[in-house]
């Protein structure tokens, strides 16, 4: 069994909610379930290494930024550009203001606490000018290019029509972590979708 832990931001129910029903039809529709075997969650720093010894340091550290974020920024705010395709798939886009600023500084101290604990691996991938905040609504798809642009474009209606809000808030962050026997020790391409299952270690509250 290969392990991997993430830092996760959940927006308010109420978003989660209809975002989750979304990304059941999108993937149902279109036989993806990458993102569907998923909690639905916005990625902060996601399937890095870390050793059990180094766990405690690393709760100890979220509680800390968790406790910056309520004093400076409680429950700040999100708001969903609406649906977007690239590389990785189709997804909600939560770069725009309000709100990058917070969710920037708070992916800025999460990777910085990570590259300082020794135990902790990140990839390069997920940090710096890479981080695009989004909420995955469908992963590895292998679609061919007409069929995926028909699924962007199905995509942004069952979004329209479940009436999926145009702002949220953060609600909790969540150090978690995943088990994968599918995996190994790859967790890149979403090799990881057959078997994913995980618990959460640790919720903070924002």
């Amino acid at each position: 069994m290969s392990l991997r832990f993430g830092v996760l931001l959940i927006p308010s129910p109420s978003f989660t909610a209809r975002a989750y029903r979304a990304r059941q039809l999108i993937c149902g529709q279109y036989g993806a379930w990458a993102a569907e075997m998923h909690m639905l969650h916005l990625t902060v720093a996601a399937f890095f290494e870390c050793s059990e010894a180094a766990l405690a340091e690393v709760d100890a550290g979220l509680t800390a930024i968790a406790e910056q974020i309520r004093q400076r920024d409680s429950r700040f705010p999100l708001n969903n550009r609406g649906v977007a395709g690239g590389d990785d798939g189709i997804f909600l886009d939560l770069s725009g203001h309000p709100g990058p600023e917070a969710l920037q500084w708070l992916h800025m101290e999460v990777v910085g606490l990570l590259g300082e604990t020794s135990g902790a691996t990140l990839e390069m991938e997920h940090t710096g000018s890479a981080y695009r905040p989004h909420i995955p609504l469908m992963q590895y798809a292998d679609l061919l290019p007409d069929v995926m642009a028909d699924a962007l474009d199905f995509a942004g209606g069952v979004v329209d029509d479940l009436a999926v809000p145009e702002s949220t808030t953060a609600w909790r962050l969540l150090l978690v972590r995943f088990r994968s026997q599918s995996a190994g020790e790859d967790w890149s391409g979403g090799r990881w979708a057959a078997d994913l299952s995980w618990d959460i270690v640790s919720s903070y509250h924002l």
